[in-house]
């Protein structure tokens, strides 16, 4: 066999082994919660031995860090990456919760886990940095509108009224409460009619 094949398969398999433990770490916290979390579970979830899970990583904080941190910095750039395609002030609004909605549901698990609160500091730390960059996102869009005329209130109170429909307890109740799947026309609406 080729040595460059046999690098490239190794190099493969260790970062599928990361993931798996990493995913697996993220479950088990998101399940147990990080005071009762077991490396023998998550070495059975990602189905690699509990030595495994150690060479990974040395300590359940690092475990968690590494599985939590990774999640988060992915969450991060494509938000931080994010750009309403359209012109009109409402296709923007439109674009920027479904951007909310998707990032939210594609992420639940890593959202509700910085949200449990029983996380080491340094660890939880990664939910502020996460808020700091979506409120980011939500004024440049605010004020991008307000500055091509779009809105109808001072930019600042639509700032304040974007954070606090879109901001992460809203968004939690509003998707698994009684609105669930209206609850991203809903807010658009509410929104819509405030702003624009």
């Amino acid at each position: 066999m080729n040595r460059r094949y046999v690098q490239r398969e190794r190099a493969r398999t260790t970062a599928r082994t990361s993931s798996a433990i990493e995913s697996a770490a993220l479950r088990e916290v998101a399940r147990r919660g990080y005071a009762k979390l077991r490396v023998s579970e998550v070495a059975r979830r990602a189905h690699v031995a509990p030595r495994t899970v150690y060479l990974h990583a040395p300590t359940k904080e690092r475990l968690v860090d590494a599985a939590l941190r990774g999640r988060a910095e992915g969450l991060i750039g494509r938000i931080e990456r994010w750009r309403p395609r359209g012109e009109s002030a409402d296709s923007v609004l439109g674009e920027l919760i479904a951007m909310h909605e998707r990032e939210y549901r594609a992420e639940s698990v890593l959202l509700e886990t910085l949200v449990d609160g029983a996380l080491p500091r340094d660890v939880a730390a990664l939910l502020r940095e996460l808020d700091g960059v979506r409120l980011a996102i939500i004024t440049r869009t605010i004020n991008d509108l307000g500055r091509r005329g779009g809105l109808r209130v001072r930019p600042s109170d639509a700032i304040a009224l974007a954070h606090a429909l879109l901001s992460y307890p809203t968004w939690r109740t509003a998707l698994t409460g009684p609105g669930r799947r209206r609850a991203p026309r809903l807010i658009y609406s509410a929104l819509r009619s405030a702003l624009l």
